[in-house]
């Protein structure tokens, strides 16, 4: 009986030694859970005024964004923040673990937007029953505030698409203005005539039968580049001006670029170049330009006309005598060039022995 009364008393004083020890040891120590707070920033285009965040974080229990602008916190995982003005901004990601453990982690960005330029462009229309009464519609691309001057001394629109009733029959310069979302303005004008145009109407333009100014002087007004005087010495050739030597008149001459001195064309150089004028003012619209030609094996040469939708060339071929060609465009922008243009890219090395002459240019506006 003394033997188990002992096994038990030795039993129970190592249980109560080892429930000792267990409450007298802390653990905590050994099972913290350390949270660490990363993250990356990208500015997205086009505004740069948006930021997405990636959390790159570790033993995060909780999320917290401060975004640097005195906006409320965030507790998403992975925001998108778009930012109402640009500038520096210092983002705070903080994070805490499952034991409480606290980190931080901040990044400065710039938000600074592109800016965004409206493009410009609008049609007008008469009302068939007044046809000095216009509506304009408004074309333009990223413009959100618009101001229309109608080129009448009237007071400004402030609308998208305005109705506009002119005082008379005349032609006004109407200037559309708009603004976009970066605060960025541009404008256009547009010449525009009221009523509309019902039969074609020559433009003036400048030295239309290509005379020198003053009269025997080097000269030249209106078309560019231009040489003046016959070839005479190798590797002289391209446009010039000069007299015909049987009718003592000016034109335009076009000269085959030759390795051989005055005329014996014996190898020709290959020759790339224009002449041309350029025309300003015009009201948008339908062009034709007109020119007399006189030419003969004229390979490369062409009418050229670009009114602001690109070049449109016409081949010249051959003219017995002097004829009348003409090429048709159209005019967007008010601005046009009109003129010639020799495009031979390699040597021909065959005897070319063309001939080419121009004058008497003119420039229409059709309806």
């Amino acid at each position: 009986m003394k033997k188990i009364f002992t096994t038990m008393s030795l039993v129970l004083l190592v249980t109560g030694i080892l429930e000792s020890c267990t409450r007298e040891i802390d653990t905590s120590p050994f099972t913290r859970v350390v949270a660490v707070a990363d993250f990356t920033a990208t500015i997205q285009a086009p505004e740069n005024l948006t930021v997405r965040l990636a959390n790159k974080s570790k033993n995060a229990k909780s999320i917290t964004w401060n975004f640097g602008d005195g906006s409320p916190v965030s507790n998403e995982t992975e925001p998108t923040y778009t930012y109402a003005t640009p500038g520096d901004y210092t983002i705070a990601l903080t994070v805490v673990s499952v034991t409480g453990i606290e980190s931080t982690k901040e990044l400065t960005v710039t938000t600074k937007p592109v800016d965004i330029i409206p493009q410009i462009n609008f049609s007008y229309a008469e009302d068939p029953a007044d046809p000095l009464k216009i509506t304009f519609t408004n074309k333009s691309v990223n413009g959100i505030s618009f101001t229309w001057d109608f080129g009448d001394g009237s007071p400004v629109s402030t609308e998208e698409s305005p109705t506009h009733l002119y005082p008379a029959n005349g032609r006004y310069n109407v200037v559309l203005t708009a603004k976009s979302t970066t605060g960025n303005e541009n404008s256009r004008t547009i010449s525009i005539r009221v009523p509309k145009l019902t039969a074609p109407e020559m433009i003036a333009i400048a030295n239309p039968g290509f005379e020198m100014d003053p009269k025997d002087s080097y000269v030249v007004t209106g078309w560019e580049p231009v040489k003046v005087s016959y070839p005479g010495s190798p590797g002289w050739g391209g446009f010039f001006i000069a007299e015909r030597p049987k009718t003592g008149t000016r034109c335009l001459l076009f000269w085959t670029p030759s390795v051989d001195p005055g005329n014996g064309h014996t190898y020709e150089l290959a020759y790339i170049g224009s002449v041309t004028q350029q025309v300003t003012g015009l009201e948008d619209g339908k062009y034709t330009f007109k020119v007399w030609i006189n030419s003969t094996d004229m390979e490369g040469m062409y009418l050229v006309a670009n009114g602001g939708e690109g070049d449109v060339k016409k081949a010249v071929g051959n003219n017995n005598g002097y004829t009348q060609l003409s090429i048709d465009f159209n005019v967007v922008g008010g601005t046009a060039r009109i003129g010639f243009l020799m495009d031979r890219p390699n040597d021909a090395g065959d005897n070319w022995s063309p001939n080419f002459e121009a004058d008497d240019a003119e420039l229409w506006i059709n309806p």
